[in-house]
């Protein structure tokens, strides 16, 4: 038999069972039809030459909504599939993607805080819904749910007006479509860990699938971390449906106007955190660390400029990434974003993963890791036919150099924070080869609309 493509002399990482060996993969119609030891014919092959081949990465929280660089950004780095929508749902970005595909696969959630209530007509963010309000945003979850959304988003950090009602209502209505929640805490920093209680309330009242998003932006500070986990472990315990994800910096990006920089905001990271803790990542003073009158001043006239807040303790990701319910995840273009300018989570997240907590820290074996990013999301998400290299799964590939492959985006004050990473040999799409040694090979609709 003749493939439409054939990656050939990989050392290919499998799932249930887990198992690394030499094996060769016959593609055809953007699906995997078989993995073998045994020669096969193709149109077309890819040789590996004794590099590991991975399922394509999923970067199951990410704010590309459709954005070409901010997607080339991922590509680089491994990821094949995204989900977004916690900011905005874009019809035309969405549609657009539909008719003519996209560089890599893209779905979406749709947002509470920044989607739902914008159209019942929200537009202060410490407003709380009305009753009618609430049951208009029922009735338009139900529509986006029954549309293929992978699940509605809580901003609550962001939106501080939203209700325990609110939160509750479209909590039934997931649950009722056999979908997830995700929700951004609603405080961070030494406040965080009372705001868990209401998530746990929220899933075991309703028997709602809950994921708790980025960790290490929420509650990664020395003794909060493990509290945090420790009322995890005990919510599971107890029954509750979660799952959390975690970044891998020690500084977050943020919009300078948002909630989280309100009024004494330094105050929630401790005594020695002050203005000289941000860094302003775009704009004209982009690179500078802040001062009080500049933070008055772009509050006041520039409020979507991103700044990076420096508050974070690095020594506190490896607890997160033990524990077997904690995905990695990208949080890829929040913010502006574009050349230059962001944040180096859009460039790095994965390839720093397997370099820094695979290779060189061992926090994770190698298919530990890769499962963080591939088959766990996949599976939690409803993500269909991806996340493993098994027969009849989509051709979603990567193939990296364990020896080489390593993240080189940086913080915007030390370097570039889009800059490709190293090590990544191949990147295949729906069984096309859409990056080969970092150089895109011109295909650019390789992706599609995902649903659940």
């Amino acid at each position: 038999m003749e493939y439409d493509l054939v990656v050939k002399n990989g050392d290919v990482l499998c799932f249930e069972p887990d198992s690394l060996g030499r094996r060769n993969i016959g593609i055809s119609q953007g699906k995997i039809k078989v993995i073998t030891t045994k020669a096969l014919r193709g149109k077309a092959s890819v040789d590996a030459g004794g590099k590991i081949v991975l399922p394509g990465f999923i970067d199951f929280h990410s704010h590309v909504d459709g954005k070409e660089f901010s997607a080339r950004c991922l590509a680089r780095q491994g990821a094949t599939t995204t989900i977004g929508g916690e900011r905005s749902f874009d019809g035309l970005a969405i549609r657009s993607i539909q008719e003519k595909g996209f560089l890599i696969n893209h779905g979406f959630y749709v947002s509470h805080s920044f989607t739902l209530r914008k159209a019942v007509g929200i537009s202060d963010p410490y407003q709380k819904a009305t009753d009618r309000e609430i049951q208009n945003m029922v009735v338009l979850a139900e529509k986006f749910l029954e549309s293929g959304s992978f699940g509605i988003h809580f901003g609550l950090e962001l939106v501080p007006g939203t209700s325990e009602k609110e939160i509750f209502a479209l909590a039934e209505v997931a649950r009722e479509y056999g979908s997830i929640i995700l929700i951004h805490m609603r405080k961070d920093g030494f406040q965080a860990i009372q705001t868990l209680e209401e998530i746990f309330k929220v899933a075991k009242a309703t028997g709602v699938a809950v994921h708790i998003l980025h960790l290490m932006y929420m509650v990664g500070f020395k003794g909060i971390m493990e509290k945090a986990l420790s009322k995890i472990d005990d919510a599971i315990e107890e029954g509750c449906n979660i799952t959390a994800d975690t970044g891998l910096y020690n500084a977050f990006p943020t919009c300078i106007g948002s909630s989280i920089l309100d009024g004494e905001w330094y105050k929630k990271y401790g005594e020695t955190v002050s203005i000289k803790n941000l860094m302003i990542s775009s704009g004209i003073y982009a690179g500078e660390i802040c001062s009080q009158g500049c933070y008055r001043y772009l509050r006041r006239e520039f409020p979507n400029t991103l700044v990076t807040v420096s508050v974070l303790d690095e020594a506190e990701i490896p607890k997160a990434l033990k524990k077997d319910y904690v995905f990695v995840s990208t949080n890829a273009a929040d913010g502006p974003h574009y050349e230059r300018i962001g944040h180096p989570e859009t460039a790095g997240t994965f390839p720093r993963l397997i370099r820094h907590y695979v290779m060189e820290k061992k926090v994770l074996g190698l298919s530990e890791a890769v499962k963080k990013i591939s088959l766990l999301p996949a599976k939690r998400f409803g993500i269909q036919n991806k996340g493993n290299l098994k027969e009849g799964c989509d051709a979603d590939l990567v193939i990296i150099d364990p020896e080489k492959i390593r993240d080189r985006a940086d913080f915007i004050n030390r370097g570039d924070p889009n800059m490709p990473p190293e090590g990544i040999s191949y990147v295949l799409v729906n069984g096309k080869v859409i990056l080969k040694e970092n150089q895109f090979q011109g295909i650019n609709n390789a992706g599609k609309m995902i649903n659940y």
